[in-house]
């Protein structure tokens, strides 16, 4: 099977799960797999992901002058990688040129034949004109802001990778209508299945729980109005588990609704976390949302591993998420319906404990057949493996 590089920002980081997941399950399938990052990790990383670290390849690590050779000895590829570089405009040509040349050199070497980027940006442009260095094929996944909010180049690159990956159906519909001639795949980020064990709790305590950056996109705003809704006597209490860069906005709007006593700002939390403390609450809550620049949350990974491992989520109509929760394996409210987010979270706290242990199993059964790491896996390996230059 082919050897896969795979081209990343920053590698490993707390937050991005979904790509040591996805580069685990890729191995388990036979391939030889290659991480490739920008930067070196600067904070916590997952546990998981200690090994993937030790064996990424590091573009800093490779001489510039050693670079810009390499790229010249490509008498065809070098064309192709330049024409690339002319065409789009996020990032200077020379950069480019040279920060392609420099991975193509880290993926010669393990012999990569396939290139793969996370996210639609840098990452993707990069891989690009390091694979047409090569000569091999390459392919880029969206995931929210690099395709909503920030998508340099989006129709162009579309149009040079061999295909590209969609992680919900509706940024497959987008990507087709930016480039209809472009080779689509939909692949969801899958979970670890054996890591996040099933454990339904019948009698939780009175607590939601947020997982989840503190940013515009994720509704939180929106969660808090709508607990205020609810009589003090019958309000549960909300663990907001994250940081980001409207912490202080959110504060601000808890200590002049006056709910501090319900809401509890604990910080960022590792993978481990969820995977102990999540039977101890009602639900996992995750109204999210369109940002003001167009930032969304696509296929979030909060909502799987809660539904794994039991615990019920209330989510809204929101791009990938009726596809993760489905009709009947969760609670889903029109995004930004203060009014229809409030009855959700009373309708969830009155289910008598057969019903909610009914509602924790159709939602494990879902992610069971659906969205485990290597069932998505498969679809990707078989693309890579399909794809010739």
């Amino acid at each position: 099977m082919k050897t896969v590089g795979y081209v990343l920002s920053n590698f490993p980081v707390l937050s991005e799960t979904f790509v040591g997941t996805e580069i685990r399950a890729m191995q388990t399938l036979g391939h030889k797999v290659i991480p490739i990052a920008f930067n070196r990790p600067t904070e916590g990383y997952q546990p998981d992901d200690a090994a993937l670290q030790r064996v990424t390849r590091y573009i800093d690590s490779v001489d510039k002058k050693r670079a810009i050779k390499h790229f010249f000895k490509s008498p065809y590829g070098w064309l192709a990688a330049l024409k690339f570089s002319l065409r789009q405009q996020g990032i200077s040509t020379q950069s480019l040129l040279l920060q392609g040349a420099k991975v193509a050199l880290l993926a010669k070497a393990s012999g990569c034949q396939h290139l793969h980027a996370h996210f639609a940006l840098h990452t993707a442009a990069t891989a690009i004109v390091a694979a047409k260095l090569l000569g091999i094929t390459v392919s880029f996944v969206g995931h929210g802001f690099d395709v909503y909010a920030s998508p340099w180049d989006l129709p162009l690159k579309l149009q040079y990778a061999d295909f590209a990956v969609a992680v919900c159906q509706q940024m497959d519909a987008d990507f087709r209508a930016l480039q209809p001639r472009a080779s689509t795949l939909l692949v969801h980020c899958g979970i670890e299945l054996e890591k996040f064990p099933y454990s339904p709790n019948a009698m939780p305590e009175n607590r939601l729980l947020f997982i989840g950056r503190l940013t515009e996109k994720k509704g939180l705003p929106l969660l808090i109005n709508a607990l205020s809704d609810i009589p003090d006597a019958e309000r549960p209490i909300l663990d907001i588990i994250g940081k980001g860069e409207i912490q202080s906005a959110l504060q601000e709007q808890v200590q002049a609704m006056r709910l501090g006593p319900w809401i509890n700002f604990l910080g960022a939390r590792d993978s481990q976390w969820i995977r102990q403390h999540a039977s101890q609450y009602l639900g996992l809550v995750a109204p999210f949302c369109a940002a003001k620049n167009g930032d969304k949350d696509t296929g979030p990974l909060v909502l799987k591993e809660a539904m794994a491992l039991g615990l019920p989520v209330i989510s809204t109509y929101f791009m990938g998420c009726p596809e993760i929760v489905g009709e009947n394996a969760g609670l889903l409210v029109p995004t930004n319906d203060i009014r229809a987010l409030s009855s959700a979270i009373m309708q969830l706290k009155s289910l008598p404990s057969e019903g909610r242990v009914h509602l924790a199993s159709l939602a494990r059964q879902r992610i069971e057949s659906l969205f485990s790491s290597s069932y998505q896996a498969q679809k990707l390996s078989c693309a890579i493996e399909a794809s010739q230059q």
